[in-house]
Order: C-alpha cells, then sequence, then structure tokens
C-alpha cells in the first residue's frame, strides 16, 4: 500500500499542475506545451478525422523527470505532418504520421468528446507507466481548452486564445456589464473576488514570443500555490491575483507588493523586466482598472528614472494624480515655484534639489538628511540656509502647512519630468 502511495504522488502532482493550468486560464497552446514538456514525446492533436491541427515535436527519446522543461519540445506546424495510416478498426488506437520525411507510430488517445484525438509517440508505452497516466488524465482540461477555444472562434475572434478577455481590458466601455460577466465566465474568472492586478512587462522587448514563453512558465511555476488568473499577449503577461472579498484592501496590497516583490527577485536575473500592480477591486466594472493602473504603476517607474523593479499604484498616489491632464496648470506653477532652484543647480554645479528631496523624505529631520547625503548636519544647515532664499520659503512647520504641502508637489512634478515640456 505504501507503495502504491509513493507510486502515485508524482502522478498526483502533475494532475495538480494540470488543473491549476486549466484554472489560470491557460490555452491550448500552453496545455500542449505541458504535456510535451512533462513526457518529452511526440504530439500530434487531430480532428475526429485524424488531420493534425497542433503538434509538439520532442528533442529527446525520453525523459526522467517530472519537471517541464523550458527547452523540451518544439512546435511543429500542422502542413508539414502527414498521415501515413488511421486506426480504422475499432479495437485499434494507433494512427501512423509522416513528420518531416520520419515515421511516427502513435497511440490514438480520443478526448472525451470524441470530436479530437491527442496522438502521442507510441513509445511511452514502453518507459515509465506514470507519464501516460499523467497525459490519461489531462484529456478532459484539453477537451474542455479545446471547447473553450472553438467557442471564441465561431464568436468572431482570432485564434488568440486572449483574444475576448483581452477586449474587456482595453475596451470594456463598449460592453455592458452582462457582457463582460459572461466573457469572465467562460474564462472561469469571478469577478466580484477582490482582485489586484500584477503586470510584469519585458523592457527592451516589443514582441519576443520565445522570452515570453519562458517568463510565462516560470511565473505559473511560482505561482502554484496562489488563486490567480493570467492573461498574456506581445511583451506582457498580467495576473490577477483573486482574494476572498472580506479580506481588507491594504492587506491584500501589501500580500501583492511583497510577492511582486519577489517575484522580481526570482526573475531579474534572468529577464529585463518591471512589474506594476493595482490597487485592490471587484465587480465587473473595475477589471480594465486594475490592468490599467497595473501599467501606470510602471509608467511612473519609467517617470522616476527608477531601475527596473516592482512597485505599487497606491504608493504611487500622489505621482498618479500629478498625472491628470487636467492638471497642467499646476505643472506650469511647479515650473515657476521650483526653477530658481534648478537654474541655481545648473550654473553653480551644486545639488540643492537633491537636497531638498532628501529632507522631504527624510521627514525634515536634520541627522536622517545628513547621513542620507553623506554630508556633516553643518553643511546641511548651510546648504537649507539657501534653498529658503532661492525659493523665498520658510519652513515653518506651525504657520506654513498648506505651503509645505504645495511644495512637495511642486518637487514631486519636476520628479516625473514635466518640466521638459512646460512650454507645450
Amino acid at each position: 500500500m505504501g507503495n502504491d502511495k509513493a507510486y502515485n504522488k508524482p502522478v498526483y502532482n502533475e494532475l495538480i499542475r494540470v488543473s491549476n493550468l486549466y484554472y489560470s486560464n491557460c490555452s491550448l497552446s500552453d496545455l500542449l506545451d505541458y504535456l510535451a514538456g512533462v513526457s518529452g514525446f511526440t504530439f500530434i492533436l487531430t480532428d475526429a478525422g485524424f488531420h493534425p491541427a497542433a503538434a509538439r515535436l520532442a528533442f529527446s527519446s525520453h525523459r526522467n523527470t517530472f519537471a517541464a522543461s523550458d527547452h523540451a519540445f518544439g512546435e511543429i506546424p500542422p502542413p508539414q505532418i502527414s498521415l501515413l495510416s488511421p486506426a480504422c478498426e475499432p479495437e485499434s488506437d494507433t494512427a501512423e504520421f509522416s513528420i518531416s520525411g520520419e515515421t511516427v507510430v502513435c497511440k490514438a488517445l480520443p478526448l472525451p468528446n470524441y470530436s479530437y484525438y491527442l496522438c502521442i509517440d507510441k513509445k511511452i508505452e514502453l518507459t515509465d507507466s506514470r507519464f501516460l497516466a499523467i497525459v490519461e488524465n489531462a484529456l478532459p482540461f484539453l477537451a474542455l481548452t479545446l471547447d473553450k477555444e472553438t467557442a471564441f472562434t465561431a464568436a468572431g475572434f482570432s485564434n488568440n486564445f486572449y483574444a475576448p478577455f483581452l477586449q474587456v481590458l482595453h475596451s470594456s466601455s463598449s460592453k455592458t456589464p452582462d457582457e463582460i460577466r459572461n466573457i469572465c465566465n467562460i474564462y472561469n474568472f469571478n469577478p466580484d473576488l477582490k482582485r489586484v492586478c500584477m503586470t510584469l512587462q519585458l523592457q527592451d522587448s516589443e514582441d519576443n514570443e520565445d522570452e515570453l514563453r519562458e517568463l510565462i512558465s516560470r511565473l505559473r511555476n511560482y505561482l502554484t500555490a496562489d488563486k490567480y488568473f493570467l492573461v498574456y499577449n506581445h511583451n506582457f503577461a498580467s495576473v490577477f491575483l483573486l482574494y476572498p472579498y472580506k479580506d481588507q484592501d491594504l492587506d491584500i496590497i501589501t500580500k501583492s507588493y511583497v510577492l511582486a516583490n519577489n517575484l522580481y527577485k526570482e526573475l531579474e536575473s534572468r529577464f529585463s523586466l518591471r512589474i506594476g500592480i493595482s490597487s485592490a477591486h471587484f465587480g465587473v466594472e473595475t477589471i480594465a482598472l486594475s490592468f490599467e493602473e497595473s501599467f501606470k504603476s510602471i509608467k511612473v517607474q519609467k517617470q522616476l528614472n527608477l531601475s527596473n523593479s516592482a512597485s505599487s499604484y497606491f504608493e504611487q498616489s500622489i505621482y498618479h494624480i500629478l498625472n491628470i491632464p487636467e492638471l497642467k496648470d499646476f505643472r506650469k506653477l511647479s515650473r515657476d515655484i521650483i526653477s530658481p532652484l534648478i537654474e541655481y543647480d545648473a550654473n553653480n554645479d551644486t545639488n540643492f534639489f537633491e537636497t531638498l528631496q532628501q529632507y522631504f523624505h527624510n521627514s525634515f529631520n536634520i541627522q536622517k538628511t545628513a547621513r542620507a547625503l553623506y554630508i556633516h548636519r553643518n553643511t546641511l544647515t548651510y546648504r537649507l540656509q539657501h534653498i529658503k532664499e532661492l525659493l523665498k520659503f520658510d519652513f515653518d512647520f506651525e504657520h506654513n502647512t498648506d505651503a509645505l504641502f504645495t511644495l512637495y508637489l511642486c518637487i514631486c512634478v519636476y520628479q516625473l519630468g514635466y518640466h521638459k515640456d512646460f512650454t507645450s
């Protein structure tokens, strides 16, 4: 009995992975990639007449690990595959195909709806039978994914599995809440759970399919224990991290931010990327807003000239307010207030503006600010006196609260880079 448990544990673990793939919104391509990677054998997906629809070619004859590899297989265009001999007899379960001139004898596994077959290199039967058990138990998920993609195609969407949901993210105003909810139902996405959208955007890569595929694979492996919903396209992947409705917004924002930072540390050695997370939302009307906020968080990273990192829309809230187009007049005010300091720095090779920034960031604490700037506190006091004279401003906390707030906003406007286009 104990041996049976030990034997079945790897199968069980892989079935959990298949289940997580499906419920996290995997495409047919994702699922076939997984099956090819976990078994190391060639796969051909066919219709009921054994006409190839999709295929994966293994680079090695067998594998000795259950962990899927990013480079264990290659995608084969269906036109390069020809059927030599289908399974004509009812009791037969084999089919022969020619792939680039080589004959591959396959075991034909019918999907539950019997509209498709998954044909896998028959040599799998000569290896560890657990591989075959994993594949056979994944067939229902494959059938469900096929039905979903067929429904999208019939509805007029392209062969991009994510097209309907991407349309919601980019143009939700063109759809009613009921239409959005119907699309969510097809993807098994619950819009009534609280969510934070975490977007990972590859930098210096407009549309690198191989790099994105590797990123998705690593991302899914990292998130196996979390409830999430994934969508990706071109050079980004957006993960909707899902939480119970009863959870507090600040708690789930904090959890998501910690996860994003840990994920960035895990991936930064391999990818050049930025990660932005949204505020907490729920309901169908805010799905696109969550997505938009995650990208705005990345935009602010770039505006502030921060190195690639993870950031939170919630923590950047003041910068997002200042990015509103209607605040152009305030940007003009900021230029008028800050420009004497900027011009003085440029003409005298000083760093008074950086000094002012650090003074605010360190809560007007002389000792902490001096330490951050690596200068003596007396030097800092001297600089602050010059700053007061240049700005005609006194740091009087008791009587100058409004002015201090305005000055801080002006500093933030300058950090966003709007001083470069005040005249436009």
